[in-house]
């Protein structure tokens, strides 16, 4: 097979002193597209926890990381769930060790993360289509912090694999509205309906 590969129109910056640098949308709007929000997994690697780490060793891994999650997997690579900031330094890891009856030091990532099972899936398709206002309608539905985004495997026509993720709390500092801080909401849902806005 003979491919023809064509060069790209190279541009002459000669007369040209300084030029502006994209930046990221620090806000956004309900107009906005949705895919703005996704943690693209193609894009940005994140570093990953093995299933079978302890809890304390976990906990470590998570002071030093630049986010508030990471994704578990196996041995073979494959996510398994994902594990926040919070699931580690809250009550979770004491109150899971009491009902299964082990000592905390023997507790795994596995026992306290969440399951991809229990997490609202999308696929990437319908975030590419939907607004930012479609997400807090979605985030509204399914009252959790997560939207695992899936998309189809090229090689697989059958299968799919995950994409990224969105992150409730990201889309929340992120848009461009005021939120009542009287109110302590826990869970995104909540935090959601003390935004003031246009939602």
């Amino acid at each position: 097979m003979n491919s023809v590969f064509n060069a790209l129109p190279v541009r002459d910056l000669a007369r040209t002193g300084a030029l502006p640098t994209a930046k990221p949308l620090s806000h956004i709007g309900r107009e906005d597209s949705a895919v703005h929000l996704l943690t693209d997994f193609a894009e940005q690697k994140l570093s990953e926890l093995n299933s079978d780490m302890s809890v304390s060793e976990a906990r470590l891994w998570m002071k030093l990381a630049d986010n508030s999650f990471k994704v578990v997997e196996n041995q073979a690579g494959d996510c398994l769930g994902i594990l926040a900031i919070e699931d580690v330094n809250g009550e979770k890891p004491m109150s899971v060790a009491s009902r299964q009856g082990v000592a905390l030091k023997d507790l795994r990532v596995r026992d306290i993360m969440r399951p991809i099972s229990d997490l609202p899936a999308i696929h990437y398709r319908d975030l590419r289509a939907a607004t930012v206002g479609d997400l807090v309608s979605t985030f509204r539905e399914v009252r959790e912090e997560y939207l695992l985004v899936l998309d189809d495997d090229r090689h697989q026509q059958s299968r799919s694999y995950l994409r990224g993720l969105v992150y409730a709390r990201e889309l929340l500092q992120r848009l461009d509205l005021a939120i009542d801080l009287e109110h302590r909401a826990t869970k995104f849902y909540e935090i959601v309906h003390v935004v003031k806005g246009g939602f």
